[in-house]
């Protein structure tokens, strides 16, 4: 069984004040509210969260840049610890920020991928039939057994769009880092997103696009400067939210 269990959370950002951030902040400006102290500066990112997930919950985040999704998702990863209120999550975590993050560029794609295998908690016996994988499904042909750095920006997509084959885990946490990969692999990608979510027990999916969000999640929650506005349907929320963004 896996749970996430958010109780009254509060998670703000500090910064030494400098004479450059001294001036008065203008008051509901776009992104979380910011406090202004004798020596610091605190950007409270989340206030007073609370929310419980359970198996089966199929989550989706929206809001306007800065409005607190990403510092949500990186508490639940367990990246970010709250300066207050009760967090309790129980089940593995996969959080899915930038399957990019930690590549080698001066290594070539097997072996950046064998690396992400030994990282990902790959078993030893299993790292060579999934580079395997990798190799067929990202198509890259010869180019898989050179340095990354040689690629093109549509060739490392490949690789690292390809790199979902290793991913697993209970509580599937993703913020918006899917990338536009050609036709002739859209197909594929696709089917391994629908893998790794079914597998997955709880998703949190945090995007901008409507089209993703209706496609993925059963239930959104809209965030507006670190607190949660309103939580409901696909249907509701976009309703709601969308005419916020009229005003």
């Amino acid at each position: 069984m896996a749970k996430i269990d958010l109780r009254n959370v509060c998670v703000s950002y500090f910064m030494r004040k400098s004479a450059a951030t001294a001036k008065k902040f203008e008051r509901d400006a776009v992104g979380a509210q910011i406090v202004v102290g004798q020596r610091y500066i605190e950007i409270a990112a989340l206030q007073d969260v609370s929310l419980e997930l359970k198996d089966g919950d199929r989550v989706g985040l929206i809001g306007t840049n800065g409005s607190g999704k990403s510092t949500l998702l990186k508490l639940c990863a367990g990246g970010l610890a709250a300066q207050s209120g009760e967090v309790d999550i129980e089940g593995v975590v996969s959080p899915q920020f930038a399957l990019s993050t930690g590549l080698r560029p001066e290594l070539s794609g097997r072996q950046n991928t064998e690396l992400k295998c030994l990282y990902m908690g790959v078993p030893q016996l299993q790292v060579a039939s999934h580079i395997d994988d990798v190799r067929r499904i990202s198509g890259l042909g010869g180019y898989f057994d050179l340095p990354i750095k040689s690629y093109s920006a549509g060739m490392k997509s490949r690789l690292v769009m390809s790199l979902l084959r290793l991913v697993h885990g209970e509580i599937l946490i993703m913020d918006e880092w899917i990338n536009a990969v050609d036709s002739s692999l859209s197909k594929t990608i696709g089917g391994l997103q629908s893998q790794l979510i079914e597998r997955s027990k709880i998703l949190m999916l945090a995007s901008h696009s409507e089209r993703v969000l209706r496609e993925w999640v059963k239930t959104l929650i809209w965030i507006d400067q670190g607190r949660i506005r309103e939580i409901g349907t696909v249907n509701a929320v976009f309703r709601a939210y969308n005419e916020s963004q009229r005003h």
